[in-house]
């Protein structure tokens, strides 16, 4: 019996050397999506990618860092977040334009309602800083109501309510090309500004 064990762990080795992570789509490394993954996660990677390429993310990134830097780390310090989501987040939802506008009514760089605004305590979310602060305040009441990180973030997008009901229905935080379009601009932010990244905080 013992002598099949090395040919055992070669498949097993050959099996998970051509099957890697869905992450490992997100940087291009793999020419083909591993087939054990759900086909709503696929599609959402996929979504993800064409969504922007990385040289638009990092210009991206740099455009924050250089004109709202200071404001996301004070923001992430007065409320304990982590600076690199809440940096992320204001990518992602604004594609860092102050004057965005949604169609359900998401304003500014963190894409936040007015009434959430107000519900943070910022009547003028208009006002880029304040956005920030409201915007970030809101994701660190997500974190504490859900604590889970991909959840916070699954509702800063759908809603609290809309994701409470999805979780009765076995919801994958997954199975969302914002979730994905987030963990690519984290990926870019962490390799361009390492030294910058301190622990990530979820009190």
């Amino acid at each position: 019996m013992l002598k099949y064990v090395p040919s055992s762990l070669l498949v097993i080795a050959i099996v998970l050397g051509i099957a890697p992570p869905c992450e490992n789509r997100l940087r291009g490394e793999i020419a083909v999506l591993p087939k054990a993954c759900d086909q709503r996660v696929i599609r959402a990677v996929e979504k993800s990618r064409k969504w922007a390429n990385d040289e638009q993310i990092l210009r991206m990134v740099n455009q924050a860092e250089k004109k709202y830097g200071s404001h996301i780390k004070e923001a992430s310090r007065r409320y304990y977040a982590c600076p690199t989501d809440i940096k992320a987040i204001a990518i992602v939802e604004s594609l860092i334009d102050e004057g965005a506008r949604s169609g359900e009514g998401a304003i500014g760089l963190m894409g936040v309602k007015r009434r959430t605004g107000r519900d943070m305590g910022f009547e003028d979310v208009e006002h880029p800083v304040n956005n920030l602060h409201a915007g970030t305040k809101y994701y660190k009441t997500l974190l504490r109501r859900f604590k889970d990180r991909e959840l916070a973030l699954a509702a800063y997008n759908l809603g609290p309510g809309e994701v409470e009901n999805r979780l009765s229905r076995g919801f994958d935080p997954e199975t969302m090309d914002y979730i994905w379009k987030i963990r690519r601009v984290v990926q870019i932010i962490d390799r361009s500004e390492p030294e910058q990244q301190p622990g990530r905080e979820w009190r």
